[in-house]
């Protein structure tokens, strides 16, 4: 009988002593409200005694990986996210830089987290970030949490840019939206999560839904690539039927991107 994926990392912890730095390593696209079902499959891996001890993510998936590494448990996430309609704290604001910002994440980051520096987190974190000014990826292990969240998940045009150290930052998907390089080599185990499967668009949602559509469909590019250098990939197919924003459907999201994480875990 063939094992599944939790036996083999199983089989893989358990042999000789690895001489890598982690032992589980977890990368976390982007992919705005579909973030919901990274949350889901963190709850699955800790159901089959996986528990990542660094962890990659980038805009939605930063996010997640602030609380996550953190110390909270995946259904206290999905409780502060639900409760707070994470995805819906932005306010209109026609400046020069952005239709949007994004002060309600902001807050709902200060007032929940419980560590203000990244490096001072339970778990490593890396946030993955786009400095505009040079046009490259910027993988970030130390600084100040919430300007780091909140540079990663500035998408442009809809959000303004965030300033750190006076360098302006973009959503970190613009040139990586699965950032799997900063764990590289570094983990006996690598998973990763990508919520971002191109499928539903709905013309009648505006503009604001179709830029960001447009937005993850150029960043899509390069993950069959990577998903080969995984122990374990997840992407919930079923999330195609949702749109980036929809937000009153995150505890579909949450449970679709779990029942994915256990039929992979249980091949």
């Amino acid at each position: 009988m063939s094992k599944n994926a939790i036996e083999k990392i199983a089989d893989r912890l358990g042999g000789s002593k690895s001489e890598k730095e982690f032992k589980t390593g977890l990368v976390l696209s982007g992919g705005a409200a579909r973030g919901f079902a990274h949350v889901g499959v963190i709850k699955a891996l800790h159901e089959a005694g996986i528990k990542p001890d660094i962890v990659s993510g980038v805009s939605a998936g930063s996010i997640v990986g602030a609380f996550y590494c953190d110390g909270f448990e995946p259904e206290e996430i999905f409780e502060i996210f639900e409760n707070n309609k994470i995805f819906e704290l932005v306010k209109v604001d026609f400046d020069n830089q952005g239709l949007l910002n994004i002060n309600g994440l902001k807050d709902l980051l200060k007032k929940n987290l419980r560590t203000n520096r990244i490096e001072k987190l339970d778990k490593p974190l890396i946030i993955t970030a786009t400095n505009m000014e040079e046009g490259r990826t910027v993988f970030f292990a130390e600084g100040d949490l919430v300007d780091l969240v909140l540079a990663s998940s500035s998408i442009p045009v809809l959000f303004s840019p965030t300033m750190i150290n006076g360098v302006t930052f973009v959503d970190g998907g613009v040139t990586n939206n699965f950032p799997l390089e900063p764990l590289e080599g570094k983990c006996e185990n690598l998973l990763g999560v990508h919520v971002n499967p191109i499928g539903h668009y709905d013309p009648e949602k505006g503009l604001a839904h179709l830029a960001v559509n447009a937005f993850h469909l150029s960043i899509a590019s390069g993950i069959d690539l990577k998903k080969k250098k995984l122990d374990l990939f997840i992407e919930p197919e079923k999330l195609k039927d949702f749109t980036y924003y929809d937000i009153k459907r995150s505890k579909e999201m949450f449970d679709i991107g779990y029942q994915k994480a256990k039929e992979v875990l249980d091949g």
